[in-house]
């Protein structure tokens, strides 16, 4: 059975989105673009510009596509490949010791645990955190309690100089359902 290039690449978005449930709506997360599709091919930022809620794994089963033009560069563990480059104009400019309203769009619950931390994207460490969690996040047992999807973080007052300039730090929302292999993340570029 042959299938066109075009006809793979629906049947491939289909799968992604039948399996996306969850993302960052507010503040504005990282997003797919040019500098994203250079490093992590056009299989995967397709897959993900298609829907921002694939889970991480998704990504990871179509990197290795024939053709896709995924690199190392694309590092899949830090804010599911999405490159600052592309974002550069979405840096938010928060004070530390900050509170910061979060609103999370869960599409479909699994149970799970989660947080949101500040990373360093350079060296791909959290530098602070978690400043929320959850042991049990989006159960798909009960109605999503309230705080799943709206809530609030302070921002440490701790970082230093670290987050002072743009493209050094984002807060990362991570949500890990292992008992169904999925993590899903979001990362919000940020200066303090």
């Amino acid at each position: 059975m042959h299938f066109k290039p075009a006809t793979f690449f629906a049947i491939i978005t289909f799968a992604a989105s039948a399996a996306a449930h969850g993302n960052v709506a507010s503040p504005s997360a990282r997003s797919v673009g040019t500098a994203m599709s250079n490093v992590c091919g056009t299989v995967v930022s397709g897959l993900l510009k298609s829907d921002i809620n694939t889970n991480q794994q998704q990504l990871e089963q179509n990197s290795g596509q024939s053709g896709g033009g995924f690199t190392d560069e694309c590092l899949l563990f830090q804010c599911k490949g999405t490159q600052f480059e592309d974002n550069s104009a979405n840096v938010h400019s928060f004070s530390q010791g900050q509170t910061i309203d979060f609103q999370v769009n869960i599409v479909a619950p699994h149970t799970g645990v989660a947080n949101v931390s500040v990373i360093d994207l350079k060296s791909n460490s959290v530098i602070a955190g978690p400043l929320i969690s959850w042991t049990n996040y989006a159960s798909n047992s009960q109605a999503i309690p309230a705080n799943n999807t709206h809530f609030s973080v302070t921002l440490p007052t701790t970082l230093g100089s670290a987050c002072e300039t743009a493209g050094n730090c984002a807060l990362q929302w991570w949500w890990d359902a292992r008992n169904i292999d999925q993590t899903y993340m979001a990362c919000v570029d940020f200066t303090a």
